[in-house]
This record gives C-alpha cells, structure tokens and sequence, in this order.
C-alpha cells in the first residue's frame, strides 16, 4: 500500500517542507531552490556544472535546466570552465544582490520551521535525515540501491 512505502512518505515531507520554505521567497520571484542553487555558487563559485550537480545532490540535467532560469533573470553567469570542456557558473552582482535581500526571508521561515517542528522532531531527526541522504547516494553510486 502507498502508506507503508517510505519512497512516498520521503516525497510527501520533501514536497510540504519545499512548498513553506517557498513561501519565504515567493514575493522576489523565487523558489527555495533557487535560493540554495544560488547560495552555494555564491559560497563556493565559481564552479562547474557537475560540481555544482554534486553539492546540490542533483542531476546534472537538472541543474542545467534550473541554471539556464537563472542565467535568463541575471543572477549567474555561465562560461567556458578552465579545461575548455566544461562550463563554470558564478554569481553576478545581481544575483548577489538578489541573495542579500532574500537572506533575511530564507533565515526567518528556517526559524518558523525549527518552531513548527519543536516537540515533533529532535535536532537529532534532522542530522539523521542529512546521514540517510549521503547513506543513500552512497549506494546509488556503488550500484547498490536494490
């Protein structure tokens, strides 16, 4: 039954925790992932694409798709990466700009979720969560996963 599937209830929570924080963003035209896409290029950039892929957790198909948005609004720049075969992504000074005004939003609704959750799940919950993804991607890239 879909109650008893941990794929489905996994999904479920990932969907309702994207959709509050996407409310903390919404009025600068935003998702929450594009926040977090943004934040780690701002922190880390420039980087190429497959490592950006790498630090998000994501398809590198996916973050192409979710780079070319971006690009289109300003907020990175893409060009050729230092082996001439891959591409580097940094952040404009819009972007930068964009990141400074959203921060404020992303930290409060972060607290309102800290506040939701209190009494439900520990801290601990959430430090589990992040060992059961590296745990996950472990065995996904050892061929592993069934």
């Amino acid at each position: 039954m879909v109650g008893e599937c941990s794929a489905f209830k996994v999904r479920r929570l990932s969907r309702q925790v994207t959709q509050f924080y996407d409310q903390a963003v919404r009025r600068e035209g935003l998702k929450s992932t594009q926040v977090h896409l943004l934040r780690v290029i701002g922190d880390e950039g420039p980087l190429s694409v497959g490592r950006l892929a790498e630090r998000i957790g994501a398809e590198r198909t996916s973050v192409t798709r979710a780079l070319q948005a971006t690009e289109a609004e300003g907020w990175v720049e893409i060009g050729p990466g230092p082996d001439g075969r891959s591409k580097s992504v940094r952040l404009t000074s819009e972007g930068r700009a964009l990141l400074e005004r959203v921060e404020p939003l992303r930290a409060a609704q972060e607290a309102a979720f800290r506040r939701a959750l209190e009494g439900v799940v520990s801290e601990r919950f959430i430090e589990d969560l992040v060992r059961a993804a590296d745990r996950l991607q472990e065995l996904i890239e050892q061929g592993e996963a069934h």
